[in-house]
């Protein structure tokens, strides 16, 4: 049996721990193929095939192998509809010498969706990096695609305004990325360059009469391109990044977009995030997130601050509440079922619910309010990294979530 404690040299001599540790789980699983349904043996069986699940889990963990998941089926949310994702989750280490360097992941979805308008596709992708013993990290995240979605305009009256229809139906061709590399500069304290990228081009045929009714469409929807670039400093003492279950996260990001850069438009966005995780007992934690958006200048309609998806507001259809300034609160409390020895399982659940404002000056958020709760499965696919399903419900919308690692 491979040892967990002891570091193999090289990377063919952890793999070849590794399918040592895949031969004895399928000679067990054979075994129990053929064991009674109801015996001491069967029940001996199965406990050390838990074990021996959960010692693989460590082993890979430990070794910094890399591992490829890939998962696919129907989903539903409000932005998209009906749709069939097809993706896959890569983590690996940059260097597996380090034993306390994070694992870095890729995670990506395509997505072929079948919503209120055309067909549609999409790419979704996020990225967490880890390089240096934790000194240099990068994150980003794309999303692309060519759909149709519902557009109600700007401001808290216009997302209330209306119900979704053919009204507010129109497709058109995005793309957003949004990119950081910070650099270790104290204990827990990161400081990089931000860059962010947003295009959206609306099909003339399809434009509806909520964007033609909106005054910030009308001065934008010609200018498609907005390039950023800025700065972000970051306090982090979570333990693991991507499904933290102790520490603090706090996020100060200032963006300028500039037609020097490319970008039609000038303007300002800003960020402050903060985010803490207080751990209950083994695998229950608390997690609390907050996040104030704000954004100054000619900022078009695509690129103003929104609430609502897959990642803010679960259960508000991304986009129809936007402003340009925004403010979210989110409780969650997160639960890992545990095996009768008090060892941790695969599967866990999550509840959650949030509370959000937008605003077009910042003396006026909480005036009208927001809401989102819901609830969610979770499955440890890779150590520490989980494939989510979530169900979140708002006033207005009903969301159901499929995507890697967790929502904040």
């Amino acid at each position: 049996m491979p040892s967990l404690s002891e570091l193999q040299p090289s990377t063919e001599a952890a793999e070849q721990g590794l399918a040592q540790l895949d031969a004895n789980i399928e000679a067990l699983e054979r075994r129990l193929d053929n064991a009674s349904d109801l015996n001491d043996e069967r029940r001996q069986l199965e406990q050390q095939l838990t074990h021996l699940q959960q010692q693989r889990k460590r082993y890979i963990e430990h070794q910094g192998l890399s591992m490829l998941s890939l998962v696919g089926g129907p989903a539903y949310t409000p932005e998209l509809g009906t749709l069939l994702a097809i993706g896959g989750l890569y983590s690996f280490s940059t260097d597996r010498l380090t034993p306390e360097l994070q694992r870095s992941s890729v995670g990506a979805f395509f997505l072929v969706n079948q919503g209120e308008g055309d067909t549609g596709f999409a790419v979704r992708s996020k990225q967490n990096l880890f390089f240096d013993h934790n000194r240099i990290r990068f994150t980003g995240e794309l999303r692309a695609g060519v759909q149709s979605s519902h557009f109600w305009g700007v401001g808290y009256q216009a997302g209330e305004r209306q119900d979704a229809s053919d009204q507010t139906l129109m497709k058109a061709t995005n793309l957003d990325y949004r990119a950081n590399l910070s650099y270790k500069i104290a204990d827990d304290l990161y400081l990089g360059p931000a860059f962010a990228l947003h295009y959206y081009r609306p099909d003339e045929q399809s434009i509806p009469a909520s964007a033609w009714e909106d005054d910030n469409f009308q001065s934008y929807y010609q200018q498609p391109l907005s390039v950023g670039i800025g700065a972000t400093l970051q306090y982090d003492s979570r333990d693991v990044a991507v499904n933290a279950w102790r520490g603090q996260y706090l996020n100060l990001e200032l963006l300028a977009y500039r037609d020097g850069l490319g970008s039609d438009l000038e303007f300002e966005k800003g960020l402050l995030d903060y985010r803490y995780y207080w751990p209950l007992a083994k695998g229950r934690v608390l997690a609390f997130y907050n996040a104030l958006q704000w954004s100054g200048g000619d900022v078009p309609y695509y690129a103003l601050p929104q609430l609502g998806g897959m990642r803010s507001m679960r259960g508000i259809y991304l986009g129809r509440y936007r402003d340009n300034n925004t403010v979210e609160h989110t409780t969650e409390y997160r639960h890992t079922f545990r095996y009768r020895d008090g060892s941790l399982t695969n599967h866990g659940m999550v509840l959650w619910a949030g509370l959000g404002s937008i605003a077009h000056h910042t003396s006026d958020l909480y005036q009208d309010t927001l809401y989102s709760y819901g609830i969610g499965y979770r499955y440890e696919l890779q150590p520490r990294m989980n494939v989510r399903v979530d169900l979140g419900v708002s006033d207005n919308d009903t969301g159901f979530y499929f995507n890697f690692t967790e929502a904040f």
